[in-house]
């Protein structure tokens, strides 16, 4: 029996996945994110024909704290979840004759641009498979969960049909500047994103705070009661929590994406408690304006990484998109 998407994408929700779609290798290698830097599957292997990409969704209540320890930790736990269920996947479909391979999720490739770089960019391979659109500070959105969703991905050789992508622009855009009215570091742009500023909020304990901290001041310590007050210290300690648990290294910061209002799961579970946006001012207000005025003459204000409206959705926006949650319970819990 000829293995269909059908049969692929509930092989996948039964393992876990809230959302699946799929795409043809050929299609991402003819329309890479960046063609000066091509985050294409021929990278990893040039004999894959289909793309699966799955989609889980974070748990609400994270977006009811703001302690970035337990955040951080949901996200790594989070991220290796879809990494369990693209194995998990892989082997399944090896077991029907073919042959599978896992996609790393979050790790970069220093071959290409500095900064997270990966070997394929996940939300770009989710607009390809239909999975959503981009938002003004480019995270992916859904029209299920909006942009609370991580993404994990299977290359396999089976020729499976592939999803049509969502060609209207889910995201509100201008209009609405949520996301960036709500970003602690003022750091989205008109449809980009400042990284180095983000970073501030939502990677504290990146890698080169790390570096840059215990790691330096071991370079002056000239005695053993010296170094081992480096080592024994508090902010020691808070680094190898970094390393070992991505405590703070890693999506300490949920802003942009509690208050996004794309998503079938906002109104029912989050609407109410982000209702108001703390950091709202005339700044962030300002920076909106002028976008809202270079898109009303063709323009981009606040210029970051060009963005091909492909991946936003060439048609344009349409109206709010929203998909039914019917309820807590099901696939991915």
């Amino acid at each position: 029996m000829r293995l269909t998407s059908d049969d692929v994408k509930s092989k996948a929700r039964e393992l876990g996945a809230d959302l699946v779609n799929v795409v043809s290798c050929a299609t991402l290698e003819t329309n890479p994110p960046d063609p000066q830097w091509p985050q294409v599957p021929s990278r990893i292997s040039k004999r894959m024909k289909t793309c699966i990409i799955t989609g889980i969704r974070m748990p609400w209540g994270m977006f009811l704290t703001d302690n970035s320890t337990c955040l951080s930790l949901a996200a790594q736990l989070l991220l290796r979840k879809t990494e369990k269920v693209s194995l998990e996947l892989s082997y399944w479909l090896e077991g029907q004759g073919c042959h599978a391979y896992q996609v790393a999720t979050e790790e970069t490739d220093p071959a290409l641009k500095r900064g997270s770089y990966g070997w394929l960019s996940l939300r770009h391979v989710a607009v390809e498979a239909g999975m959503g659109t981009l938002g003004l500070e480019v995270n992916l959105l859904t029209p299920e969960f909006g942009p609370r969703v991580y993404n994990g991905a299977v290359l396999t050789d089976a020729e499976l049909e592939p999803d049509e992508r969502i060609k209207d622009q889910l995201c509100i855009g201008e209009t609405c500047g949520r996301c960036l009215l709500s970003c602690p570091p003022n750091a989205v742009l008109h449809w980009g994103l400042d990284k180095r500023g983000c970073a501030t909020a939502a990677q504290p304990d990146g890698v080169s705070s790390i570096i840059y901290g215990p790691l330096k001041a071991l370079a002056f310590a000239r005695t053993d009661d010296e170094v081992r007050a480096v080592v024994g210290s508090p902010a020691a300690r808070q680094k190898w929590a970094a390393l070992v648990r991505l405590a703070h290294s890693y999506a300490a910061c949920p802003r942009c994406l509690e208050v996004c209002p794309v998503g079938g799961d906002y109104q029912k579970f989050l609407a109410k408690e982000h209702k108001d946006i703390p950091e709202k001012d005339a700044v962030r207000v300002q920076k909106l304006n002028d976008m809202k005025t270079a898109n009303k003459a063709g323009d981009r204000a606040h210029y970051a990484t060009p963005m091909e409206k492909r991946w936003l959705g060439e048609e344009g926006y349409k109206g709010l998109k929203r998909a039914k949650v019917a309820s807590t319970e099901g696939p991915g819990r």
